[in-house]
């Protein structure tokens, strides 16, 4: 009987005690979790960083409305012999299917699953046709890669992304032996 008499008497004491308490306790708790070692540090350079993600998303949303569109392909009957750069043909056109000429950039090879083997080599201009280009990139291992071309003409800024997989090369042919 003491003790309900006692609560009913100090009810309200006790209620803002416990909820003093419970904030001291909670706030501790996030204390502890944020200095803990294992804990989430932040980023270095995090604003400069978002602000050249939305610069980037603007070209590329500027380039989807541009309409062209790209296509990468290994020239046909070119001889590839692994460890050294593999060509790479872009052709560029535009939504009425004319090549668009005068472009000005760089392929670059991304490998998802490995870093180490990204590459990067220049577009240079064919001139048998408007729109065709080719570079040079090591494509060695089989599976897929990422091209992506960051082309300028004049003040307009171009980028396209695509997966290509790569077949392995086949293996050298066995000659008679002399």
């Amino acid at each position: 009987m003491k003790l309900l008499r006692l609560v009913s008497e100090y009810r309200w004491p006790i209620y803002i005690g416990g909820l003093l308490t419970m904030s001291i306790v909670a706030s501790g708790v996030l204390v502890w979790v944020a200095t803990r070692p294992d804990s989430p540090r932040p980023i270095r350079g995090y604003y400069e960083a978002a602000q050249a993600w939305d610069a980037g998303e603007a070209v590329e949303a500027a380039s989807r409305q541009l309409g062209w569109t790209v296509r990468y392909e290994f020239p046909a009957g070119v001889p590839h012999t692994p460890g050294t750069p593999r060509p790479v043909d872009v052709r560029v056109t535009d939504r009425e299917g004319n090549g668009i000429a005068g472009l000005a950039g760089h392929l670059f090879a991304i490998r998802p699953s490995d870093p180490r083997l990204n590459q990067t080599g220049p577009l240079v201009g064919l001139p048998q046709e408007a729109g065709s280009y080719r570079s040079l990139v090591r494509l060695d291992e089989p599976g897929a890669w990422e091209l992506r071309i960051d082309a300028k003409r004049d003040a307009l800024r171009f980028v396209h992304a695509a997966r290509l997989d790569v077949d392995a090369d086949p293996a050298p042919a066995e000659g008679p032996e002399k």
